[in-house]
């Protein structure tokens, strides 16, 4: 992997204008890996912008993100563009299709399921893409303050849920001390995206445990568009409910069917160990981990359902009791 970590800074040294690009909805890892990617990027003394088409959720008010979006983007201006934390040509929304097309181009990514390469792509299936993000900048040999060690931090814990998640290794613990030695401040992290419950995540939890439904050994809730339209909340409020819905007793597999327009659908999977719903999210064309991932369905709510259900109940009865 050190060849291609090396690679990747090559070519960023070759280069003069970066754009960063990250998944819609952004999660801490991918806020982490853009700002370890801007990170490098200037301090290789090139010029860096980040891009993501999508809202910021106020889970992350507590960092600064600022340096995302910071310009219209308009691919003449740049010589190189960086994906991390991006599985599926989809999740670059607006960008989908200048990323694409562009020639010169990196692809940083975890996710072993995906459709979104170049040529030079560095996948490697981590608990998070912030771990590898964290070795590119180790082999570029800079050194990290206390500030990108808090944003790769963030990054590791999110994708593991504070550490609690199945996917959660030794080398993220490795990783999420070494970033700890170099001023992390996990205790900031920690308390906004795990402790902090603020009176608008009270009500969004409230609301939506309210429609949450059962079905044999799967939990989950359809959230159609006036639920966001009529309480004035965003998508990325409701961002962290698949993985609370897994905690349930007795639940095996849990998911999230979010309207975004008329007829179409986002989906998010979340399973215990053992259940491999990514095969479920490639079903409906989607992919990401075994047991986090996401597709897109289009049609009405009650056949989609029942089309979901049937293939989770298969996905289940095969793969048997793991408990």
């Amino acid at each position: 992997m050190k060849k291609l970590f090396k690679a990747i800074i090559k070519r960023i040294k070759n280069s003069k204008n970066v754009a960063i690009f990250g998944h819609q909805s952004p999660d801490g890892d991918c806020i982490g890996s853009m700002f370890a990617i801007h990170f490098l990027c200037e301090a290789l003394g090139k010029n860096a912008d980040a891009f993501v088409d999508d809202e910021i959720s106020c889970r992350f008010n507590f960092i600064d993100t600022s340096f995302i979006n910071g310009k219209t983007f308009d691919e003449k201006n740049y010589d190189l563009l960086i994906s991390t934390d991006v599985a599926d040509k989809k999740q670059l929304g607006s960008y989908a299709a200048a990323f694409c097309n562009f020639d010169n181009k990196i692809v940083i990514d975890h996710h072993y399921i995906r459709n979104l390469n170049s040529d030079l792509n560095v996948v490697i299936n981590y608990a998070s893409c912030c771990e590898i993000n964290f070795e590119i900048l180790n082999t570029s040999k800079q050194k990290l303050d206390k500030k990108v060690s808090t944003f790769l931090y963030m990054g590791i814990a999110d994708d593991t849920g504070c550490f609690l998640h199945d996917n959660t290794s030794a080398h993220s613990h490795l990783v999420a001390s070494q970033l700890l030695s170099f001023g992390a401040d996990f205790k900031t992290v920690n308390y906004h995206l795990f402790k902090l419950v603020t009176e608008k995540s009270y009500k969004v939890k409230k609301l939506l445990d309210d429609i949450r439904q059962r079905h044999n050994d799967i939990n989950y809730v359809v959230i159609r568009k006036k639920f966001f339209d009529e309480n004035g909340f965003q998508k990325s409020d409701i961002g962290d409910y698949v993985n609370y819905l897994l905690n349930f007793e007795n639940t095996k597999i849990s998911f999230v069917m979010t309207e975004k327009q008329n007829n179409i659908y986002s989906l998010s999977f979340r399973s215990i160990k053992g259940y491999n719903v990514a095969k479920v999210a490639q079903h409906f064309g989607g992919g990401g981990h075994a047991q986090a991932c996401g597709a897109e369905i289009k049609g009405s709510v009650e056949k989609n359902v029942e089309k979901i259900l049937n293939e989770l109940d298969i996905l289940i009865k095969e793969t048997g009791d793991v408990r």
